[in-house]
């Protein structure tokens, strides 16, 4: 089998690019040929391996490409990445696979657009939800809530909803119509959902000749003995500081729960400036590399993901349970099919102030704590997330989508 890997990104600067390199590196290593075409450097060491192929477009960021004007042509429509992208498919044999994984930070919609016009099977992972929607999140920037509109409706054109200016939103909403028209070149693409939450929210807005899938993300963890959370004192996040991670919410809770709280990652000024406001106990330790991120997580008496959009994941959640670190998160994402509210940890409802509140100080309790992280433990390791495992279900899912194809 051949697969060619289309990923804005050549290294890990998020779970998206994360996903794409392991993906290629198992595999490559289970006896797939693999051409990985990217945009933007460097190139990750995982992808050194005799049967990865790796092809670099020259490309740029697109926020990053100077005018805004040259930047917005570029995201609506990159015509020299279909022209990369058109010859490097026009050289695969028949029967190779196009995997699209993420396109819209360079490649841009024309990714689309030269996967279908290869006649190639195609796959595309829903990692967000730029396959329908023009932000990307289904989220109501401006009113801090999931979006409730028809995709491309005319309510949803007319929506000021971006996190920018409303000329941003119309840029985007410009580069969802280039996408959309290429989707409808596609014949029978397969969608790769990471949940079965997130296969269940995005189908009805994907193409109905579409095929559809779960193939959970892969997780890099040692079995070790559960973390005694019950002498650790803090929660923890991991992740961007961002509106729709519900960072903000997570302040006030766990200040109101007399919970310490310390925030590992990154995000907006002003909203870090804003977490600072609501809980001035918050500490911040900036971006940590994998392996800190474990001793972040066993130092910590919770992990809390309470996000307010319909998020796909996330692998924090997994990471923790893999420590035996108990989770507090929102019913409304994809990783709370994974836990069992008040045995393995808290479900709450999405911006439910008072509901994560009172989650964090039931924790506050050591012998609840550690009863959640122990179980949390067990549970995750009953059916742990590795690599092995997502290639063989994403190989299977290959097969089925090339069957159709022939």
């Amino acid at each position: 089998m051949r697969v060619v890997i289309i990923s804005d990104f050549a290294s890990v600067n998020g779970g998206a690019a994360k996903v794409a390199i392991e993906s290629a590196r198992g595999l490559a290593e289970a006896g797939v040929e693999i051409v990985f075409a990217c945009a933007i450097g460097p190139v990750s060491e995982r992808l050194d391996h005799p049967r990865i192929q790796v092809e670099m477009f020259s490309g740029e960021e697109i926020w990053k490409v100077g005018s805004k004007f040259a930047a917005a042509r570029q995201g609506i429509w990159n015509a020299p990445a279909h022209a990369f992208l058109s010859a490097l498919l026009s050289r695969q044999p028949v029967g190779t696979l196009v995997h699209l994984h993420q396109w819209t930070k360079a490649f841009s919609p024309a990714a689309i657009a030269a996967a279908g016009e290869s006649g190639l099977p195609v796959a595309i992972t829903m990692h967000d939800y730029f396959s329908f929607c023009p932000v990307g999140g289904y989220f109501d920037f401006r009113a801090g809530t999931p979006c409730t509109r028809e995709p491309m409706s005319v309510s949803c054109i007319a929506s000021h909803c971006d996190r920018a200016s409303y000329v941003h939103k119309l840029v985007r909403v410009a580069r969802q119509w280039r996408s959309d028209e290429a989707m409808r070149g596609l014949k029978a693409p397969l969608f790769v959902h990471v949940s079965d939450f997130a296969r269940r929210f995005a189908e009805p807005f994907l193409p109905k000749t579409a095929r559809h899938v779960v193939v959970e993300n892969m997780m890099e963890a040692q079995k070790r003995l559960p973390a005694d959370v019950a002498s650790n004192r803090h929660a923890l996040f991991l992740g961007r500081f961002t509106q729709e991670k519900g960072v903000l919410q997570l302040a006030e809770a766990t200040r109101a729960a007399g919970m310490p709280l310390r925030l590992v990652g990154d995000g907006e000024v002003e909203i870090k400036a804003e977490i600072s406001r609501l809980n001035p106990q918050a500490s911040f330790a900036g971006w940590v590399s994998s392996s800190a991120v474990t001793e972040e997580l066993r130092a910590a008496r919770c992990l809390v993901a309470p996000s307010l959009w319909y998020e796909t994941g996330p692998l924090t959640v997994m990471e923790a349970m893999a420590q035996g670190v108990p989770a507090v998160l929102a019913r409304s994402m994809g990783a709370a099919e994974r836990v069992a509210d008040g045995l393995t940890g808290f479900v709450v409802p999405a911006s439910d102030l008072a509901a994560l509140t009172s989650s964090l100080v039931a924790l506050s309790d050591d012998a609840v704590a550690r009863r959640l992280g122990r179980a949390a433990h067990e549970t995750y390791w009953s059916h742990p997330l590795t690599l092995e495992r997502h290639v063989g279900r994403l190989l299977d899912a290959f097969r089925g989508a090339k069957a159709v194809a022939a």
